[in-house]
């Protein structure tokens, strides 16, 4: 179990962090020496005074591969100002055990919530609540509410504990059958450790994802899965844990039938457009399902091609027929795959979409759109640039809306960690958007790139694709010695490198608002 001690221990040997650590707001250094960081997905957020929490696993390297995994040291707790523009406060707690806790506001007010699902000394299981302030991250283990969960061990996912708007804690655990399987067991405990009500949920039920309280329907809960059809099921509860309700949603969006005629010959093409359910973000919308998910449109059986990207759908929850539907592609021609990092509504309906997208080099691409209910979109901001970090974001990424300390919507926020490849070192990376498409760092506000250009590197032509609230005013191509080598002032959604010699060129894109963005391009 976790002692006072060590957590005074990792004070002291890491104090240093806890002074305001004056950093880039894009990536900020990881500290510790020797430790890797081992996972961070899902673990941000953000507290009552509107700085963010980040909770990252640090691991000492045994090698490489499933035969020689890390050894979890403990956890990295970042306190990250977006008004400040810096790192406020930082602390490592030891001997994680276990190392996965679930982050949360304390709905009472000022402060915030360390949920853990962790082994007793005789072989049962707990549940712990711990509490510390919105001023700093020391935790006093003395005040956790500790209670009794289960009288053998038990398991559970990072998503599996949440908050409602009775201000109690639901948690979702799963244990072992004598005879084989597993029992989804959830429960409502008040904060200060009152067992309210538990249930088994149906053998249909198991390994549903993300538990989440439909906030235009309070003390009502659905969550997700996939059968073996790849079709999602999404699951509707009250709250005493019953089934009210499941929809589901056909992973085929599209069947087309297509008919060329080639030399006399009449060719028969099928193009078939299906949802890929990994990951996919959800929201009920009062009465409609609202999906954003990777598609894939596959005629590859005939000409070899692929062409994958995101899907934002629209179902009414009473008949499950589409309303409305958006594709994003960045990327046009053949890609490995899309993810989405993100999809969260805002007060008024407006909807805000992270995904990843990488590029047939496979530099990846993390794009945030900001739609209206009817999924029009209002901008797109291009906000990972490709080639400087090296690992991958959907594994490591976690975005959500952002607020002022009065508690209104000021736009969004991405974190995560990653490598450079300059420097080969790792860190976190944060992004702030707002209305304008701006991210916050340590100088001021920086507009983020409102466009897109591919292919890159190129042989002749560039394409460039643009936010639809922004407008290009020209684009200008510099060679290595800063001499202006290309000038364009039209058609610019397509620019020639035809005549250059192959080489590294910088592309500087000037709006009409006035904003200048550049590019490396090269041609090969």
């Amino acid at each position: 179990m976790k002692k006072t001690s060590l957590l005074i221990l990792g004070l002291v040997v890491f104090g240093y962090l806890a002074k305001a650590q004056n950093v880039s707001m894009d990536f900020i250094p990881f500290h510790y020496p020797g430790y890797d960081i081992h996972q961070f997905d899902g673990k941000v957020m953000q507290q009552s005074d509107g700085n963010l929490i980040a909770n990252v696993l640090v691991a000492l390297p045994n090698g490489t591969g499933f035969s020689n995994p890390p050894t979890i040291v403990g956890n990295t707790f970042y306190k990250v100002s977006p008004n400040d523009l810096q790192v406020t406060d930082s602390l490592f707690l030891a001997d994680s055990i276990p190392p996965f806790y679930t982050l949360l506001k304390d709905p009472r007010g000022q402060g915030n919530l360390r949920i853990n699902i962790e082994p007793e000394d005789n072989g049962g299981t707990a549940l712990r609540i711990s509490r510390f302030s919105d001023d700093n991250l020391q935790i006093n283990l003395d005040e956790d509410v500790v209670v009794h969960l289960y009288d053998s061990a038990v398991f559970n996912q990072p998503d599996d504990i949440v908050i409602d708007s009775q201000n109690d804690l639901i948690v979702k655990y799963y244990t072992s059958r004598p005879s084989g399987g597993i029992v989804c067991h959830i429960a409502r405990y008040g904060l200060d450790g009152t067992l309210k009500h538990t249930n088994v949920l149906p053998e249909t039920q198991n390994y549903l994802n993300n538990l989440t309280e439909i906030k235009s329907h309070p003390k009502q809960y659905y969550q997700w899965k996939t059968d073996t059809t790849q079709n999602m099921f999404v699951f509707v509860i009250d709250s005493i844990f019953n089934q009210e309700n499941y929809y589901v949603v056909n992973r085929l969006l599209e069947d087309r039938i297509y008919f060329e005629i080639i030399e006399n010959d009449t060719l028969l093409i099928q193009v078939m457009e299906t949802y890929q359910f990994n990951n996919p973000g959800i929201i009920i919308d009062d009465g409609d399902l609202v999906i954003a998910a990777p598609y894939i449109r596959d005629s590859a059986w005939i000409y070899d091609n692929k062409e994958c990207g995101m899907v934002v759908a629209r179902y009414d929850l009473r008949t499950m027929q589409r309303k409305a539907i958006v594709h994003f592609n960045d990327w046009p021609g053949p890609s490995t795959y899309s993810n989405c990092l993100g999809f969260q509504k805002a007060w008024n309906g407006d909807l805000y979409l992270v995904y990843r997208e990488p590029t047939s080099q496979n530099m990846p691409t993390m794009t945030t759109v900001k739609m209206d209910r009817n999924l029009n979109v209002i901008w797109k901001r291009y906000c990972y640039e490709p080639g400087s970090l090296k690992v991958d974001p959907f594994m490591a990424c976690s975005s959500d809306l952002l607020y002022d300390v009065e508690g209104n919507e000021t736009g969004i926020y991405i974190a995560g960690y990653s490598s450079r490849l300059i420097d080969y070192k790792l860190g976190l990376f944060f992004f702030f958007l707002n209305d304008e498409g701006l991210t916050t760092v340590q100088n001021g506000s920086v507009a983020i790139r409102p466009y897109t250009c591919y292919p890159n590197p190129t042989h002749d032509m560039l394409h460039l694709q643009y936010s639809p609230d922004v407008q290009p005013a020209h684009i200008e191509i510099y060679d290595l010695q800063g001499r202006l080598v290309r000038s364009q002032h039209k058609g610019l959604e397509r620019l020639s490198m035809e005549g250059l010699p192959s080489g590294t060129y910088t592309m500087r894109v000037t709006m009409q608002d006035g904003n200048t963005f550049s590019d490396k391009v090269v041609k090969q």
